[in-house]
């Protein structure tokens, strides 16, 4: 199995068929998280083949970049603030009076949605096991024991896991809101 620091190195040499590799892992992933925060799909695919495009005409860079997940999230998140920030200089700003009480504002939407982003670009580098581990726990709710029972191993490795996925976590948010706020 050859890894994403292959892929991009191979990239960076000028493979296509790596460039499509890493388009098509992380293409449908930016694209969701761009339509998530200006739910509109024209405008996510536009950004989203830009920043491809960026990344087309830039390769020579990734060799410097240690976590392409990351990176590309930054990239994401960067490309949809400058398109909020372009589209706002050419409309009418938006009043507090615009905006309900419940409502969240746009930028509320983007931290959100770039939260998520970090998220599930973290868990999706985690190594096989510990994913799943993950998943089970998070998104379908599974006890320790039961997860324990349905892979056959034991309630102490399910916890290391976890603790070792939610540390990985801890430390992508960490970071994100040291360089961001």
């Amino acid at each position: 199995m050859i890894n994403e620091r292959e892929i991009i190195s191979q990239f960076v040499g000028g493979s296509h068929q790596a460039f499509q590799s890493l388009f098509m892992n992380y293409y449908p992933k930016v694209k969701k998280f761009i339509q998530g925060i200006l739910k509109c799909e024209e405008e996510a695919e536009d950004i989203a083949q830009d920043i491809f495009l960026k990344i087309w005409n830039q390769k020579e860079h990734l060799l410097e970049v240690h976590n392409f997940g990351t990176y590309i999230y930054v990239l994401s998140r960067n490309a949809t603030f400058n398109f909020i920030k372009a589209k706002h200089l050419h409309t009418d700003q938006p009043t507090d009076e615009d905006f309900g009480s419940e409502v969240n504002t746009p930028h509320d939407d983007l931290v959100s949605k770039d939260l998520q982003l970090l998220v599930d670009m973290i868990v999706e580098q985690m190594p096989k096991q510990r994913k799943k581990i993950y998943l089970l726990s998070r998104t379908q709710g599974k006890s320790n024991e039961q997860i324990a029972q349905m892979l056959n191993i034991s309630k102490k490795t399910v916890e290391n896991h976890l603790n070792i996925a939610l540390n990985e976590l801890r430390k992508g948010i960490a970071l994100m809101l040291f360089l961001f706020f």
